[in-house]
């Protein structure tokens, strides 16, 4: 069994449950970690926290428990923890029904998504799949903690066939050149070199940087090159950089494109940074002046990035390596960058005939038409995961999800219609 709702008064007995099962040694440890890269790197702030939600979380929680004997009826209201107590409550749910030895290894597991954020998104891509096919009425178990298979889920129950799940959580950063930190890390190397320039800025200004494939990997050249584009950017002109990086700087305005203006520190806004530096979906940035300025902060790689082609790499070596090909089976994918509204237009414009099928659905298509991957009855695309109160003192967890089914496998059964009615969907 798993959690399905969480009612909000019984958040402080949970997470005092969950302290003693799982202990807070390994949320808090994780935390001063956090802590002590953002002193060392400020940027950081705002991208650590983002990767280590549930670790600040319980953090938050446990010095609320800490202060008080137990965490407050007031804070039990605020949103901000609810995904860390749907996290403990699902926990919770998954340790009680299960035997000595898997509960011991499920707590080892938590214990090792608590130290890397990559591992936490699967584990609760894993819980967001459990908790759907729980809703629909399957039985669920971990091939994996007992040793049945190396899939992720088997959902089984109500008279359909049983069904192999393997889930697969994508970071923002697959198949992209230029990841995140490298950004962050490359801008505390250039802020001294920015400083003449943003000590005063009003304006917004809008920097595009093109590197010929990636940031340098010695630190020696990082260097060399933050000390080469600070250069450029006081000089105010576009050029070339002698390791062959080019640079476009722009005037932009900011309050019709950027609206308000972070007060300091950096903030990753690549929605927004699109249509002010005319790029597309690339790694970036917006540093807010004292002085009411801005500066928007691109770099990208001069090479083509390949999203979708890593995507359904990772999807082939599991359909072929992770599920057995003996049972129905499903892939379950997340992206982390991809918010609800978004997969919500992806969607919408896949259903409107009148429109371009997207990039996703032509990908999935011919995913799904391989002979050797018969035995993939579908897969499913689900955004970040949303948690919201459903009504006073109750809370729910899910999101919106996009399923592609494929009805033509061998594999296919009518039983597996009612566990997808209540997503949007699109024959591949």
């Amino acid at each position: 069994m798993i959690a399905l709702e969480v009612e909000t008064a019984q958040i402080s007995e949970m997470f005092q449950r969950f302290t003693a099962a799982i202990g807070d040694k390994h949320w808090c440890s994780r935390v001063r970690k956090c802590k002590e890269a953002i002193r060392g790197n400020v940027f950081l702030r705002e991208y650590l926290i983002r990767e280590n939600d549930i670790a600040f979380q319980l953090d938050h929680l446990s010095e609320l428990a800490q202060r008080y004997g137990r965490i407050p009826l007031a804070e039990v209201e605020n949103r901000a923890i609810y995904p860390a107590a749907s996290f403990v409550a699902q926990t919770l749910s998954i340790m009680d029904d299960a035997t000595k030895e898997d509960a011991e290894r499920f707590r080892r597991r938590i214990h090792g998504a608590l130290k890397n954020p990559s591992d936490m998104r699967g584990l609760r891509l894993e819980l967001t799949a459990a908790t759907h096919f729980a809703r629909r009425g399957r039985m669920i178990s971990w091939p994996e903690t007992t040793g049945a298979g190396i899939f992720d889920l088997l959902v089984d129950g109500d008279g359909a066939e049983p069904l192999e799940v393997e889930c697969k959580s994508i970071g923002g950063d697959k198949g992209y050149r230029i990841h995140r930190q490298d950004v962050i890390d490359f801008l505390a190397l250039l802020k001294p070199h920015l400083q003449g320039i943003t000590k005063g800025l009003v304006k917004g200004l809008s920097v595009v940087v093109t590197v010929p494939d990636r940031l340098p990997i010695s630190y020696k050249e990082r260097v060399a090159l933050a000390k080469e584009l600070g250069r450029a950017v006081f000089a105010g002109s576009d050029c070339s950089l002698a390791n062959g990086s080019s640079v476009r700087i722009a005037d932009f305005d900011i309050i019709s494109q950027l609206g308000n203006v972070p007060t300091q520190g950096c903030q990753e806004l690549r929605a927004t940074i699109d249509g002010i530096t005319g790029t597309d979906n690339r790694s970036a940035v917006i540093i807010g002046t004292h002085s009411g300025g801005a500066l928007a902060l691109v770099i990208q790689s001069q090479r083509d990035d390949n999203l979708l082609i890593s995507v359904f790499n990772t999807l082939s070596d599991a359909a072929k390596n992770q599920l057995t090909r003996s049972r129905a089976g499903m892939l379950f994918v997340s992206f982390d960058g991809l918010a609800s509204d978004q997969l919500f237009s992806i969607a919408e414009q896949d259903q409107d005939p009148a429109q371009r099928p997207t990039a996703l659905r032509v990908a999935v298509s011919d995913f799904l038409s391989s002979p050797a991957r018969d035995h993939v009855i579908g897969v499913g695309f689900v955004s970040r995961n949303a948690i919201q109160p459903v009504q006073h003192g109750l809370v729910e967890s899910g999101g919106p999800a996009y399923y592609f089914p494929k009805r033509e496998s061998l594999f296919w059964s009518e039983g597996f219609c009612g566990m997808f009615d209540w997503l949007p969907e699109h024959s591949a």
